[in-house]
């Protein structure tokens, strides 16, 4: 969460007086003006006074309607909203340039930030301390957590351990971008209890998002959905009381062991090897759409012995996703690059994966054009460039 900053906001009298004259003419809803109420009895850090402190003065509020309107609700599929606002204040820019990511996330309580993860993380502890009563479990409960390489996915990671950890749990965190499928294996092989992915799929890049995964790695489901959403959204408040330090748990960094670990074990997986050796003369083209996936699929592709090349300029992490209009490999404008890398190699295949590496889609030679298919849907076919 952001430090205390030196700079002080207008009265804050001065801006609920704003605030309420805006309510009264109809330019700020009565839920969006609730909720910055709610916001700012919740926080421990004056960014929030002065990004809304800003807003208000400036007269923006389709934005402050847009940020506040609702409190982001966690659903089943954890959360998700702008991490970046359509209007970024001087206090969300800090130190950083116009042309280069905010110092810190959009401030709102329908937004992804620092304020949202926190609340989402002690719901989820708050239930799994829950359900290892229930269930008389004495040890400490566990989580995975996991990033993708968006803006600002490294630091909510970070406090998500953090938060996780003073209050009780151990929390194992991956050491760099990792994919959604890494992650519910090593749920799984840690024995944990829970996993969270920061990402938010292939959505635009302004955007970022909370998945949560009970023990068995895959996205919660009843009786738990119900149960981690209710704790989550009756949380209000970003600020806690740590337990004791004995009562704390460890954070611990995962690394290259859990990726080999994943690897050995996708190796026994295949279907039927004899296809994996036939296809090996194939020309494989692979982008990761600047994502997770060639953290895993490259050294995968190169361990099974197939031949393959990847889309250099999409092969770097790039919160932006700058060579695509949308990284979903669902759409065949996002294999253009790979497309056309193929046809420069003469290649039968293009694969390629969403920046957190749960999608994929792939092109195949016809006699005149590459189609393009959606993976694992083979007749949803979408259509290449001749």
């Amino acid at each position: 969460m952001p430090e205390q900053l030196a700079a002080m906001p207008r009265d804050i009298e001065k801006l609920t007086s704003h605030i309420e004259s805006a309510v009264a003419n109809g330019q700020l809803m009565e839920s969006a003006a609730n909720n910055i109420r709610t916001l700012l009895t919740g926080v421990s850090s004056d960014l929030y006074l002065q990004a809304v402190d800003e807003l208000v003065a400036a007269g923006k509020w389709p934005e402050l309607n847009d940020r506040f309107y609702q409190a982001l609700a966690f659903g089943t599929g954890g959360l998700r909203g702008r991490t970046i606002g359509k209007t970024v204040t001087a206090a969300e820019r800090g130190s950083s340039r116009e042309d280069e990511r905010p110092e810190f996330p959009c401030v709102g309580t329908n937004s992804m930030n620092f304020f949202n993860i926190s609340r989402g993380t002690q719901g989820l502890v708050a239930y799994l301390h829950d359900w290892n009563r229930r269930e008389k479990i004495s040890a400490k409960p566990k989580i995975v957590v996991a990033h993708d390489p968006r803006f600002f996915s490294k630091e909510f990671c970070e406090l998500t351990a953090k938060v996780a950890s003073e209050n009780g749990c151990d929390a194992f965190v991956f050491d760099g971008p990792r994919s959604v499928p890494e992650l519910s294996f090593a749920v799984r092989f840690l024995k944990a209890n829970a996993g969270i992915v920061i990402t938010a799929s292939h959505n635009p890049p302004h955007d970022n998002g909370y998945k949560v995964y009970f023990s068995d790695g895959a996205q919660v489901i009843e009786p738990h959905a119900s149960g981690i959403i209710a704790k989550v959204n009756a949380t209000t408040s970003e600020t806690f009381t740590p337990l004791p330090k004995d009562r704390q748990g460890k954070v611990t960094m995962l690394g290259e062991e859990i990726d080999q670990a994943y690897m050995q074990r996708l190796e026994t997986l295949i279907l039927d090897p004899q296809v994996i050796r036939e296809a090996k003369s194939l020309r494989i083209i692979y982008t990761p759409l600047h994502g997770t996936g060639s953290v895993i699929i490259k050294p995968m592709l190169k361990r099974l012995g197939f031949n393959f090349q990847v889309v250099q300029e999409q092969d770097r992490f790039d919160s932006r996703f700058p060579t695509v209009k949308s990284p979903n490999p669902e759409n065949a404008e996002a294999l253009t690059m790979a497309i056309d890398l193929a046809e420069k190699e003469n290649a039968d295949l293009v694969v390629a994966t969403d920046p957190d590496c749960d999608r994929m889609g792939a092109a195949v030679r016809e006699p005149d054009r590459f189609a393009a298919r959606l993976v694992p849907d083979g007749d949803a076919i979408r259509q290449g460039r001749a």
